[in-house]
């Protein structure tokens, strides 16, 4: 039976320690502990049973729980494993996330603190360069957010 956005909209948390669970099909299904709603997926992969995280209700709906889990199950029909595809997406975006201006010019001035004016300059930097990637500071363009420390 599949599930209702009324149902899990209305259904408690579960005061057991490993939570109650409703399945939805598919291998997905709602697992319900004292701290929240999490949406779950279960499959096999190499005679080894796994289990993925769609996300916690209600920041991850119903209908995108199922769009989660059928992408997962696309994966698993390519021959690819959902969580390692998952964890290889996080990964991707950690690295872009530390490329950015803000990352290397804190690690750049990450040193001892000195006078007014360096401290002026360093959030000044970071105030409107924090999401400029680094590759991009080669680009004339992307210089412009540089003129006011001048």
């Amino acid at each position: 039976m599949e599930l209702t956005d009324t149902f899990v909209r209305q259904v408690k948390n579960s005061d057991k320690a490993t939570g109650d669970k409703s399945a939805d099909g598919g291998g997905r299904y709602l697992l319900m502990k004292a701290a929240g709603k999490y949406w779950r997926m279960d499959y096999t992969r190499a005679d080894n049973r796994k289990n993925l995280a769609l996300g916690v209700y209600p920041e991850v709906s119903l209908a995108k729980a199922r769009k989660r889990r059928d992408e997962a199950r696309e994966l698993l029909a390519e021959g690819l494993d959902p969580s390692a595809a998952k964890r290889a997406e996080k990964k991707a975006m950690r690295v872009v996330e530390a490329n950015t201006f803000e990352a290397m010019a804190r690690e750049f001035v990450s040193g001892p603190t000195g006078c007014a004016r360096t401290l002026s300059r360093r959030k000044l930097l970071v105030a409107c360069c924090s999401t400029v990637a680094v590759r991009a500071t080669y680009d004339r363009q992307a210089m412009g957010p540089f003129r006011p420390v001048r």
